[in-house]
């Protein structure tokens, strides 16, 4: 009996150190807020070893983001939850995303994924308590129908879009961002602000043509709901007094001056400034490519990055290439121009689009969805030729080995093509020297036969 229960007990205690701890994820928020309220969103994550966990949120509201990434000390399986505080900031239909992955003490990799829904709408007016008299029923009831009619106006304070006419917004235009900048010409006297609002019922003021003078200018978009609700816009506009004026490929730029106006980089990087032309100018440093990129705005008031190379020398004039990062979904690769001596033979240059990006690749034949082009890792700062599938829309590196194979391959048809069409060649001229030869010696032989005929007839 005893060695029964003995078995029973083991039996049991192996069955539940054994039992498979799956990991899991959830996403809470409540289902419906009020108009102007703030309420609270949790992710939970149980059962796993490590974790990246991000929130995000659409829709009339502020706030609502969550970047947790993050691990066990000892590696082991845990539990963990995240929250973070949003605000409604109009009526409608918010919407929460929850992404990222796990990993599990074991290894197990998963996806995790939710959404919530939370319904916005106009918070109640309180109706006043009702009195014993009938004069005060009926000014209850009246106050009842005032609100009533009160909550059925639109409270959008939202604008649909808003810009100034031949310049570009920092940031770009969001109806959640309320604050925004621009910089102008010097010699700029005028902007024009266009506005409109998300709701026809809604009013703007603020916007059309303004003046503008040196240095700050501040002019707010005020946007008046129908029940009296307002909102404002704000757009900070520099008139640029010292504009710093560079030509690449013989096209004129001007130097970002304002950190702000920088395109956004999303590899690692830290922020510096440089001195050109004793101002300051806000600049990226990538350690990792030993590059420090600065901000160039065209004529139409385009802002992309380029790779500041003076910084190394200063006794050198000032140099400006243009930085094209290729995304990829597991790599970024800064794009280099081909070097000559790595050009494959028989491959031919072209124009070719990559994610967005116009650069100059090498085909052996035009219509081929493979290309190579040169460039250096991102991440590892390596330089290398890369060889890109366009119909997959994937990167390798280009093994240099199998290069220098195919060119070697490549070689030895050309020396067996060149030969072949010499032993071609010298078989033509061997036989044109045969027809010619024969018919030489068929001339002579009839030539020879008619001297020895009329010789013959001369002795008779």
């Amino acid at each position: 009996m005893k060695k029964t229960i003995y078995f029973l007990l083991s039996f049991i205690i192996f069955f539940t150190l054994t039992i498979k701890v799956d990991a899991a994820s959830s996403l809470s928020a409540p289902s419906s807020v009020y108009n102007g309220s703030s309420f609270t969103i949790q992710a939970s994550v149980s059962g796993v070893a490590a974790w990246e966990v991000h929130v995000r949120a659409s829709g009339p509201v502020s706030g609502c983001v969550i970047n947790a990434a993050d691990s066990d000390a000892n590696a082991n399986n845990t539990s963990r939850s995240f929250s973070a505080t949003c605000k409604a900031t109009g009526t409608g239909t918010i919407r929460i995303t929850m992404s990222g992955n796990t990993t599990t003490a074991s290894g197990a990799t998963n996806q995790i994924s939710g959404s919530r829904t939370v319904n916005v709408t106009n918070r109640p007016a309180n109706s006043s308590s009702n009195s014993s008299n009938k004069s005060s029923g009926s000014k209850n009831n009246s106050n009842k129908n005032t609100n009533n009619k009160e909550d059925s106006k639109s409270s959008d304070t939202a604008l649909k879009s808003l810009m100034v006419e031949g310049k570009n917004l920092t940031p770009e235009f969001n109806k959640d961002v309320t604050s925004y900048n621009v910089t102008v010409d010097n010699d700029t006297k005028k902007i024009k602000i266009n506005a409109e609002a998300n709701d026809s019922k809604s009013t703007v003021t603020g916007a059309g043509e303004k003046d503008v003078k040196e240095g700050e200018n501040k002019f707010d978009v005020v946007v008046t709901a129908e029940n009296g609700d307002k909102k404002t816009y704000t757009i900070n506009v520099t008139v640029d007094t010292k504009p710093i004026v560079v030509k690449v490929n013989g096209k004129k730029y001007t130097i970002v001056k304002k950190k702000e106006e920088l395109p956004q980089l999303d590899i690692k990087h830290e922020d510096m400034s440089l001195n050109i032309e004793e101002q300051e100018i806000p600049a990226y440093r990538v350690d990792k490519l030993n590059y420090v990129l600065v901000g160039l705005k065209d004529s139409d008031g385009k802002v992309r990055l380029y790779i500041f190379e003076s910084f190394k020398d200063s006794s050198k004039p000032f140099k400006y290439t243009l930085f094209r990062q290729l995304k990829f979904s597991q790599s970024f690769i800064s794009y280099l121009e081909f070097p000559k001596n790595l050009i494959p033979d028989g491959y031919k240059k072209y124009k070719e689009k990559i994610n967005d990006e116009e650069i100059e690749v090498y085909k052996l034949t035009k219509g081929s969805n493979y290309s190579l082009f040169y460039g250096i890792n991102i991440e590892t700062g390596e330089k290398s030729i890369y060889k890109y599938d366009s119909k997959e829309n994937t990167v390798q590196r280009y093994d240099r080995e199998e290069l220098k194979a195919l060119e070697k391959q490549m070689k030895e048809n050309k020396l067996i093509t060149i030969g072949f069409v010499g032993l071609s060649a010298l078989l033509l001229i061997i036989i044109v020297l045969m027809i010619a030869t024969r018919r030489i010696k068929k001339k002579k032989s009839v030539k020879y036969n008619k001297v020895l005929k009329q010789e013959k007839l001369k002795r008779q």
